[in-house]
């Protein structure tokens, strides 16, 4: 097998193929490093199939038989993209390295000739201005898994466990104004008891929440940059073989009180394109969540931290959303322990082939139809791909 970018596959023993689809499962390192390489974007038939791999790196892939011809890519921040033909992947569990990018990568500015002091007011009004361009143009059927969990930071107890499976209706780029359709396909919860945590993750609703392309009304509003924000050019690197800017945004410091978040930004270089960003609630955002939601009164914790993190993917010659994530710590009160409640979601199908609307009724709702169950059972999500546990 001809080794490509430099990766190497190591066959490792487990067997693993369906009557109909061919499963794939591996593990994503650092070739240099050998550490796993976190929640990289996986994707075949262009973007249609995709998955992500987990806080170890791994990874796996439900695929139909027709993509045997097709090219799995993988895709991370600060690597070098990959692309491995489907038809030569091992039907055993295999690892993958990816290659790093070094630190010193520069490219030829573009966007960046201006006086510095509004380089990046005006690369950032640019980037907006290219959304209905660089994204999708029409609706899109998107198939999303998400998990999300409540542990004892100290202990590593877990509190509570739920995963479900998801379609969303989302409407072209072009209409920012048209609101994004979630139906709940179907999922199930692990209630562990160990003490009561107040709900800090959205579930199905997730992936409006980390679209900040579609939503991003705290960075950007009517086609302006939010005033209440400071905009840096930070420094530059590679995801895939995209190079990227990264912009950095802070509150001013005259309206500490009105920005909520600090955090960066990754627009590629020849296009514009947001296609990542990472972000972490400020403050004065933590203390408006906790006054707003009365999370110290009603389950006696306080917020301490929320981050944020939203990935783009590559859908034919566009963008569209692919994954992202919410991370909350808190202060448990009565004992002074700290929680970590998590959610992460991953875009595992797409469709645009004339995509309608789910009727309103159809929509999720606060009662979500979920199973319980206790024991892991490995033919609850048959069939689908899915973002593989990371178990304390």
């Amino acid at each position: 097998m001809a080794l490509r970018l430099g990766l190497l596959l190591l066959i490792l023993p487990l067997l693993i193929r369906g009557q109909e689809n061919r499963v794939i499962r591996g593990r994503l390192l650092s070739a240099s490093t050998n550490q796993p390489v976190q929640f990289a974007t996986l994707s075949v038939a262009d973007g249609r199939l995709s998955s992500a791999t987990n806080a170890e790196g791994y990874f796996m892939l439900d695929l139909p038989e027709s993509c045997v011809r097709d090219t799995l890519t993988i895709v991370a921040l600060h690597y070098w993209s990959a692309q491995l033909p489907v038809s030569a992947l091992p039907s055993t569990e295999f690892t993958v390295r990816l290659n790093e990018v070094p630190n010193t990568v520069t490219t030829a500015d573009i966007y960046f000739d201006a006086a510095p002091a509004f380089a990046t007011r005006d690369t950032l009004l640019k980037a907006v201005a290219a959304i209905s361009r660089n994204y999708s143009q029409q609706p899109t059927l998107l198939r999303g898994f998400y998990r999300e969990s409540v542990r004892d930071e100290t202990s590593d107890v877990q509190a509570m466990e739920a995963e479900g499976l998801i379609e969303v209706y989302k409407p072209s780029y072009h209409f920012p104004d048209q609101s994004d359709r979630i139906r709940f396909l179907k999922g199930r919860r692990k209630p562990l008891n160990q003490f009561t945590t107040p709900i800090l993750t959205p579930g199905p609703w997730v992936s409006n929440m980390l679209d900040v392309v579609k939503y991003q009304e705290f960075l950007f509003r009517n086609r302006a940059v939010n005033k209440n924000y400071v905009f840096n050019r930070t420094g530059e690197t590679i995801i895939g073989d995209q190079p990227v800017y990264i912009i950095g945004f802070r509150p001013r410091d005259d309206a500490q009180l009105d920005g909520y978040f600090t955090g960066s930004l990754f627009l590629t270089k020849r296009s514009l394109a947001i296609i990542r960003a990472e972000y972490t609630l400020t403050p004065a955002g933590l203390n408006l969540l906790n006054q707003a939601r009365g999370y110290v009164q009603l389950y006696k914790t306080r917020l301490l931290q929320r981050t944020y993190v939203a990935t783009y993917a590559l859908f034919g010659q566009q963008w569209s959303f692919q994954s992202g994530s919410v991370e909350n710590t808190l202060a448990y009160e009565p004992s002074g322990n700290r929680l970590k409640a998590r959610i992460d979601f991953v875009v595992t199908r797409r469709n645009d082939d004339q995509i309608k609307p789910f009727s309103r009724f159809a929509e999720a709702s606060m009662r979500l139809p979920m199973q319980s169950y206790t024991k892991t059972d490995d033919t609850f999500w048959e069939g689908e791909t899915y973002l593989l546990p990371t178990r304390p």
